[in-house]
């Protein structure tokens, strides 16, 4: 039962790693468990401190990930503690036949460090190689997850920020987009929603980015969306190639809401306007309405 019991954690622990970090149309589901429930602690009690959230779930993930891997092959070293081990001059083989002894063996063999306890059992020592493996495919991944983070949390920071001075623009008065013609209304918003569907679909490979709380208004995706949709909105009547950009900006916001209604707010996608508030709320952000934008009757 206690083999049985360690290689389901293992078992459990490495399907999570790999659904979550190189199964592209796949999520861990552990790990978007660990990470939404931290999001909503850090919004219930600590509100203030929202920034830390994502990289706090980023370690509790792996955390997660290691502490499974040394607790499932401890308890598969269990039951053949001490007899089928054999120990380094000064150590008590009676120490290691309780589960801290077994708890020890893993830790280092997934750490590679030498305890000075070696099997006598041939599988036995293959199993305690193929942990040192896991050990060190659980750092690298590590690695290699936390430096694809902060390359799409820069491309929706970009994009926040050019849709902030884009309102700013016209809030000021320096440059209404009613002035713009529509050739450059069209490469406004065909880059718009470029970045916008480039932005989803890193979301959808990397769902731990949408708990990365921005500190700056100005990169807020969360509460300048609503202004985006409202610029689409409004040149949907122009001619030609503006009109096709303004449609196909709205259409990249309401997939982009579909996500995250579906996977952040689980809830479902009724209705843009609604999940749009809803997503500002859930980043406690302010809504960005275009200056002319007139609120829907109740």
């Amino acid at each position: 039962m206690l083999t049985a019991l360690g290689v389901l954690l293992v078992a459990t622990a490495l399907f999570d790693l790999f659904h979550t970090l190189f199964h592209p149309a796949a999520r861990g589901k552990i790990s978007d468990f660990f990470a939404l429930m931290v999001w909503r602690a850090s919004r219930r009690f600590w509100p203030r401190s929202l920034s830390v959230a994502g990289p706090l779930a980023f370690v509790l993930i792996v955390v997660y990930w290691a502490a499974s891997i040394v607790l499932g092959f401890a308890l598969i070293y269990l039951p053949h503690l001490p007899r089928s081990f054999t120990f380094s001059p000064g150590l008590n083989p009676q120490v290691y036949s309780s589960f801290g002894g077994a708890l020890t063996v893993s830790l280092c063999c997934l750490i590679t460090l030498s305890s000075g306890v070696y099997s006598t059992q041939i599988w036995i020592e293959f199993l305690m190689a193929v942990e040192s493996v896991f050990g060190f495919a659980i750092v690298t991944a590590s690695i290699s997850w936390i430096l694809s983070i902060y390359p799409v949390l820069e491309h929706r920071r970009s994009l926040a920020h050019e849709a902030t001075l884009l309102h700013f623009s016209e809030h000021s008065g320096l440059r209404d987009l009613r002035d713009v013609s529509d050739s450059e209304v069209q490469e406004i918003l065909l880059g718009l929603a470029s970045q916008l569907t480039t932005h989803r679909n890193e979301l959808t490979q990397f769902p731990i980015t949408y708990y990365f709380y921005e500190n700056e208004s100005e990169t807020a995706l969360a509460g300048i969306l609503p202004y985006m949709a409202d610029i689409a909105d409004e040149n949907k009547s122009r001619k030609g190639g503006a009109a096709i950009a303004a449609i196909t900006l709205g259409g990249a916001i309401e997939d982009y809401l579909k996500i995250v209604a579906k996977f952040f707010l689980e809830r479902p996608y009724t209705d843009r306007e609604q999940i749009m508030r809803a997503y500002a709320a859930d980043h406690n952000r302010e809504v960005v309405r275009a200056p002319r934008h007139r609120p829907r009757a109740a």
